[in-house]
């Protein structure tokens, strides 16, 4: 899927080199593409593209899987490292899509501050950038 192949380009962006002040990680491209992705779902979801948004969601954890086997992951550890992934990343994903559905951004930058940059302060501005930069990239979906 075409959608899936841009939020991860857009998910690297933004973890790559310094762009918001932390290391480049896998947790940190984890927490960048479930904002992403939870951005790209809720949009769907309101446009009637449920298929399409479960679709996007299932492809995000095949792509995790993947990525987790090129770092050495093996078999017999794979289906606990997946079962907390998506543990933590189900838990992320409803905290965002609450605040956009409640239309609440002081929820949305605690949830993005907490989740995405390490407990950074909700009004610090890599914050605000980050969530700008979700909501142009959800825009153009």
């Amino acid at each position: 899927m075409a959608l899936h192949d841009r939020m991860v380009t857009e998910a690297l962006g933004w973890s790559a080199g310094d762009r918001l002040g932390v290391t480049d990680d896998f947790p940190l491209r984890f927490d960048v593409m479930i904002l992403l992705v939870a951005g790209v779902v809720h949009r769907l979801h309101h446009r009637g593209e449920n298929e399409v948004a479960q679709a996007l969601w299932d492809m995000t954890f095949e792509g995790l899987e993947e990525s987790l086997r090129q770092r050495g992951v093996t078999d017999l550890s794979m289906a606990r490292r997946m079962k907390k992934l998506v543990r933590q990343a189900t838990g992320r994903r409803d905290a965002f899509l609450a605040a956009w559905d409640a239309g609440d951004g002081a929820a949305l930058r605690q949830a993005v501050a907490r989740n995405v940059l390490n407990g950074a302060d909700p009004d610090d501005p890599r914050v605000t950038g980050l969530i700008e930069g979700v909501a142009a990239f959800v825009a153009g979906v």
